[in-house]
């Protein structure tokens, strides 16, 4: 009997908002960068979602290989006016996006991603009504 593969990420939605919560604890090599990229893109197409957090929180260690499907994910959101927010990263994987300018903690620098400490904040973050533009 084949074995089912296991998903890859856990998704919710809050409001407008879609949580995608990575389920790995290893998120590293080729292989699995590909899977995580399909996976990625299925649940933002299938949800019709803009705004996206990716969570963390279950993940021990990245490699540099895993930011090309977050980055991937940024494009295809940017495309059409959205917008991505990274949490829950605990110290290891903080250090590896801090290392590679992905994050900028004091957001005094223009990074990839804008980063939150947790679910409730990225979506405080999303939620919160636009500023308007004055001329």
């Amino acid at each position: 009997m084949p074995k089912t593969p296991t998903p890859l990420l856990h998704v919710n939605t809050d409001g407008d908002v879609l949580v995608l919560t990575l389920a790995m604890e290893h998120v590293e090599g080729d292989t699995a960068a590909q899977a995580l990229q399909r996976e990625l893109l299925a649940a933002v197409t299938s949800a019709g979602a803009r705004k996206v957090v990716v969570d963390f929180q279950n993940v021990r260690y990245i490699s540099s290989v895993a930011f090309g499907p977050l980055l991937s994910l940024r494009r295809h959101l940017n495309g059409g006016g959205g917008r991505l927010i990274v949490c829950g990263l605990n110290a290891m994987v903080g250090d590896i996006f801090y290392t590679t300018k992905m994050v900028d903690p004091s957001g005094k620098v223009s990074a990839p991603f804008e980063m939150r400490r947790a679910v409730p904040s990225a979506l405080a973050t999303l939620n919160a009504p636009a500023k308007e533009l004055r001329d």
